[in-house]
């Protein structure tokens, strides 16, 4: 990338919460965690020292289908990051007594999320929407993490973790980085891989008691994987719908009727399946209204969508694909998604080509199929009336 001083690099390993065993949910951001942890060759001190000695960040997460470890820095340290990263990932010790250090950390990261309603109704959304693995929360039950062994950890990185790609972005010689990556990152087999079992999405009202002030509210329905036809389809009529200040919902039922702070709709693709969204907050007294007003404002899109809102979702979406290529930590994040997702990396020119091919039509019959679905609602706090809906 022209212009650009720093070099972004990503290892993406093909193994996340949804291919857990239920009694070991947790054990792939467990594993995420002890990475930086030591090597034969550095201790997780070392780690932190070096880090900071090349001016550079490094991290890792965890999502439903990967892991990634990253690293960032100035193209003037790109051997020495190569060489870092790819210790860290080829040449994990999972020492024992990190093992429970960690544990106590991911414990406390459960807690906080169990403390943050806006996160949890969305992992309650998802388990009560998907019950198999892909509704497995990312960070993992509490009472699964207290079971996670050793043994657990060894058995499923040398198993799974030698199946990865390396995405990268920024300032490179292309030649020097080939070279390095060969010298440090060594192909490895796995001794297994994943199978992304059919997700079965399971429609849904549950209600989980929660002492708070407000109902959170997380209702969607299932729609298309990532290599969908329709997925740029599906993300236009998302920003319509609720993705921006100007969509349907936010001027309806935030700026008209004042009911909510928050709303918002989203989207979410997987191998196998996909999600619409939407997520808001309200008064206990509210909630019937609220969600009668988003499932009349989904039904009567195919009737009025306007160009006008259809033409603007398009320069919306256009506009953050464009700004995510000034980011190279976005880019290499980009270019990985694509090449596990589709197999194949597009250039922004065809990814600009792909949204103005979708017509107004499309976008209209999407609004159509959607309204006719069945969806899975997920409420947390306390609930003073009865639900009408």
């Amino acid at each position: 990338m022209k212009g650009y001083r720093s070099f972004v690099l990503g290892v993406w390993i093909k193994h996340g919460s949804r291919h857990e065993p239920s009694s070991k949910n947790g054990l792939s951001h467990f594993i995420e965690h002890l990475f930086f942890q030591g090597t034969p060759k550095r201790d997780a001190h070392r780690i932190s020292l070096e880090i900071d000695t090349l001016g550079g960040d490094i991290n890792a997460f965890t999502s439903r289908e990967f892991t990634s470890i990253y690293i960032k820095v100035l193209d003037t340290y790109m051997l020495q990051a190569i060489e870092l990263i790819g210790d860290i990932y080829s040449n994990p010790l999972f020492p024992e007594q990190e093992i429970e250090k960690e544990r106590s950390v991911i414990l406390d990261e459960i807690r906080t999320i169990n403390d943050t309603p806006d996160e949890l109704v969305h992992d309650l959304f998802m388990e009560n929407s998907f019950p198999d693995g892909l509704g497995q929360p990312i960070i993992g039950r509490e009472e699964a993490v207290l079971t996670i062994t050793r043994k657990d950890i060894v058995d499923r990185y040398n198993e799974f973790y030698g199946n990865s790609i390396i995405s990268c972005a920024g300032s490179f010689d292309e030649e020097k980085l080939i070279e390095s990556l060969e010298k440090n990152i060594k192909p490895r087999i796995p001794k297994k891989v994943v199978i992304n079992s059919n997700a079965l999405f399971s429609p849904s009202l549950k209600l989980h008691e929660k002492d708070l002030n407000e109902i959170h509210l997380c209702m969607g329905t299932e729609t298309f994987p990532f290599n969908s036809s329709h997925r740029y389809a599906l993300i236009l009529l998302n920003c319509i719908i609720g993705g921006s200040v100007s969509s349907r919902l936010f001027q309806e039922i935030r700026e008209k009727r004042g009911w909510v702070y928050n709303i918002y709709s989203f989207t979410s693709f997987y191998h196998d399946t996909g999600l619409f969204g939407v997520y808001t907050a309200c008064e206990p007294k509210k909630i019937n209204k609220i969600v009668e007003s988003i499932f009349k404002i989904l039904k009567k899109i195919p009737e009025n969508l306007k160009k006008e809102e259809f033409e603007r979702a398009k320069t919306q979406t256009i506009s953050q694909i464009i700004f995510s290529q000034e980011s190279p930590s976005s880019v290499m994040h980009n270019l990985a998604y694509q090449e596990l997702y589709l197999g194949q990396c597009y250039t922004l020119q065809q990814q600009i080509r792909q949204i103005e091919a979708v017509s107004f039509n499309e976008v209209k019959d999407m609004a159509s199929i959607l309204k006719e679905k069945d969806f899975s609602i997920t409420l947390l706090g306390p609930v003073t009336e009865k639900l009408v809906f």
